[in-house]
């Protein structure tokens, strides 16, 4: 089931043009007065080719107590340079409410929808910062795919005595470092004529392609407090120092911990049982209060209130297995980025946290956030992923692990009854593990009418009808069963001969050519193994003449066989499929082998038996 919506999801086509927004130019201008008060002026002139591009129309500035807009304008000429709109600031509008609790975040924000194409928008606006100077604003040129750049400048003024971190990426040229009339220290970065990038299946991230640049005092005064970040160890002495003392638990919550894990043998039983306590007794909700929206929340608060964040909840649950003496470390991880800059501490490179349990040989890693998961698995938006353990000693930089590509499986059983009309009864039966498993745990919370949406999106059976399908999950693996389906004609019928596809399963597996030039390296980040079994009982009245032979493919990519095998008395066929794509990275040289091993894929899952009409049932 994984394949289906992975490839369909993946592989949509793009729009066909080379490039939807052209950025004219894009300034932005940052000076910084001291440690905690800095202004940030921005320009950006974007002609919009296409409607695809619509979407760079709109204006967008978040906002909270510590940075506010202090001016706006903005202004809409068309192909010609006539001004066919003037945009004032008080026509911004601002979000009052969050779907989130605990928030005091908001966003000033304009939606225009171009009449005509082309058009050129210019948005200028300037941002007032005070009390969370903890990095300066990126230098980021390029936002999205098709997006071509003129001309981008980025200049930051700081003290003299200030000392600046930076990193760049993707980009040949230095940053300009010089001093201003008052002696103030002048970093600048010009970029022009940047290509627009194209996205490529199975190609980095459009994160990992763009060019960047990041400044940091290396020095802070961040919300009354102070740190450093000249490493990401000194950036975990910092981020420990706030969260010192907010562990403590009421004397009530102890006695229940104790009531609770007292009993059990071993520290492994603990976790799990306060785990458990966790999902049941909290709730996630973003939290961008406390220090700069970087400080957990005091995890009495997290108890008494039942909800948190992913900072609260994995606090609540350190302080939970504190209580019973039990080792863990608060972590940083970003669940976009899968490496962190290990010469480059900033906090703008992650944005989750997570819990570390360090058993010898056996390390667990607690995502506190969603108490569907089973406890210790390491779901796809981290696995693999850099992160920075939080110790008393300082930051640690980690990896988290990756299930191996043969341990993320997926199980699938069809039993399908034909009749001489191709119509057919079925009951079908799915195991999934680990990666495949967390793509179809939503089933397991989902009603009956949107289960048999997911069927009807992922399954290859025309006309069909489903009846109940049960979905059941623990620790270790998720069944799906689905003990009756039909269809009114899965076979079809032309003349004397029955068409019978063989494999209902993997809809929509495949890809499609690409003859542009590759750019990128193949980046296969997940892989997996699929095992299919299809039992097809024949019609009275019909003989085989024709079925697919077997078949196996093995390339660098992965390995696929299938077998089939009829009875002895010629009435039931028996098909299995096995499927192992690997996880790595392939020379971009290798894309069509790539593309050619997918689609080979595909066709063995599209094959047919072609049975005859015996004469005498003519």
């Amino acid at each position: 089931m994984r394949n289906g919506l992975f490839f369909l999801l993946l592989f949509c086509g793009g729009n066909g043009f080379a490039q939807n927004v052209i950025v004219e130019e894009s300034l932005t201008e940052t000076r910084c007065e001291n440690k905690t008060h800095m202004t940030t002026h921005y320009k950006e002139t974007k002609t919009i080719l296409n409607e695809q591009g619509a979407d760079h129309a709109h204006f967008l500035c978040s906002c909270n107590k510590q940075e506010r807009l202090t001016s706006f304008r903005g202004q809409v000429t068309d192909a010609s340079g006539k001004v066919i709109r003037k945009i004032k600031e008080s026509e911004l509008q601002r979000t009052e409410y969050s779907q989130y609790l605990a928030v005091d975040d908001y966003k000033m924000y304009f939606t225009y929808t171009p009449p005509v194409y082309p058009v050129t928008i210019t948005y200028e606006w300037t941002v007032d910062s005070h009390d969370d100077l903890i990095e300066f604003p990126p230098f980021c040129p390029q936002s999205d795919y098709k997006v071509a750049v003129k001309k981008a400048t980025y200049q930051l003024t700081v003290p003299k005595d200030m000392t600046v971190c930076r990193k760049t990426q993707n980009i040949q040229k230095d940053i300009s470092v010089t001093s201003d009339e008052k002696e103030r220290q002048v970093f600048s970065l010009e970029l022009t004529d940047l290509p627009a990038i194209q996205q490529e299946r199975f190609g980095r991230s459009l994160r990992e392609r763009i060019p960047l640049a990041f400044f940091v005092p290396q020095d802070f005064q961040y919300y009354k407090t102070e740190g450093s970040l000249d490493s990401w160890n000194s950036y975990g002495k910092w981020l420990y120092s706030l969260m010192d003392g907010r562990d403590a638990l009421p004397e009530t919550l102890k006695a229940e911990v104790h009531q609770m894990t007292d009993g059990l043998k071993t520290d492994r039983e603990k976790v799990e049982r306060l785990y458990q306590y966790l999902g049941k007794t909290t709730r996630y909700v973003a939290v961008f209060l406390g220090i700069g929206g970087l400080q957990p929340a005091l995890a009495k608060d997290v108890f008494k209130s039942g909800y948190g964040d992913c900072k609260g909840l994995s606090n609540f649950m350190h302080a939970l297995l504190k209580e019973v003496g039990i080792t863990s470390y608060y972590t940083t991880i970003s669940t976009k980025n899968r490496h962190l800059f290990h010469d480059f501490a900033s906090v703008g490179q992650m944005n989750h946290a997570v819990l570390q349990v360090p058993f010898p040989g056996d390390t667990l890693w607690l995502e506190c956030t969603n108490p569907l998961l089973p406890m210790g698995y390491v779901h796809e938006d981290i696995a693999g992923h850099d992160a920075v353990l939080i110790t008393p000693d300082g930051g640690k930089l980690v990896t988290l692990p990756c299930y191996a590509d043969s341990a993320n499986f997926m199980g699938s059983s069809m039993k399908i009854q034909i009749d001489n009309q191709g119509k057919a009864t079925m009951e079908m039966r799915q195991v999934a593990k680990l990666q495949q498993y967390e793509s179809v745990l939503p089933l397991l919370y989902m009603g009956q009418d949107d289960r048999k949406r997911v069927l009807q999106e992922t399954l290859s059976i025309p006309q069909m009808e489903i009846g109940e399908i049960e979905v059941k999950g623990n620790d270790k693996e998720l069944q799906i069963n689905v003990p009756s389906l039909k269809s009114q004609r899965y076979a079809t019928i032309s003349g004397q001969r029955m068409f019978i596809p063989v494999c209902p399963f993997h809809k929509g597996y495949g890809m499609s050519k690409d003859d542009r030039e590759r750019t990128e390296n193949i980046y296969v980040t997940t892989g997996y193994q699929d095992k299919d079994e299809i039992v097809i009982a024949l019609p009275e009245g019909y003989t085989i003449e024709a079925m697919p032979k077997d078949g196996m493919i093995d390339t660098s990519f992965g390995k696929y066989s299938y077998r089939l095998k009829v009875d002895k008395d010629g009435r039931q066929v028996t098909i299995r499929y096995r499927l192992l794509l690997k996880s790595g990275i392939y020379d971009k040289a290798q894309y069509h082998e790539f593309v050619t091993f997918i689609n080979q894929v595909a066709s063995g899952y599209a094959q047919k038996i072609v049975l005859k009409k015996n004469s005498k049932s003519t």
